[in-house]
């Protein structure tokens, strides 16, 4: 499938929005001022199939971004050997082996 220049960067755009709103519905719902004032988290949309990042929201911390690909691709191999993802599933885990930095990092894959 292709795409033309004016919808791939329609889609690109949205992509972009829907991490930034995430990062701002975080920062705006946060009751520790480390994520709600530091902005210490990030969010972002991954690839189904590799992991690989796709968009970032624009306000969060770039390092979590970075190893947030590792942690989706060890949740796709996890769950490829359980048969595979089923619809509404939804991974929370903060294993360093699994793409964690810091035992308080939680991550939070769908």
């Amino acid at each position: 499938m292709s795409l033309d220049p004016i919808t791939l960067a329609v889609l690109a755009g949205r992509m972009e929005q829907i991490a930034d709103e995430m990062d701002a519905t975080l920062f705006r719902a946060a009751f520790n001022p480390i994520i709600a004032e530091a902005h210490d988290a990030s969010h972002g949309l991954y690839h189904a199939e590799t992991g690989e990042t796709l968009v970032q929201g624009k306000t969060g911390l770039p390092i979590f971004v970075g190893v947030m690909a590792f942690a989706v691709k060890a949740v796709i191999d996890k769950a490829a050997q359980q048969g595979g993802p089923n619809d509404g599933d939804v991974w929370i885990f903060n294993d360093a082996h699994m793409g964690g930095t810091h035992l308080s990092d939680m991550r939070l894959v769908r």
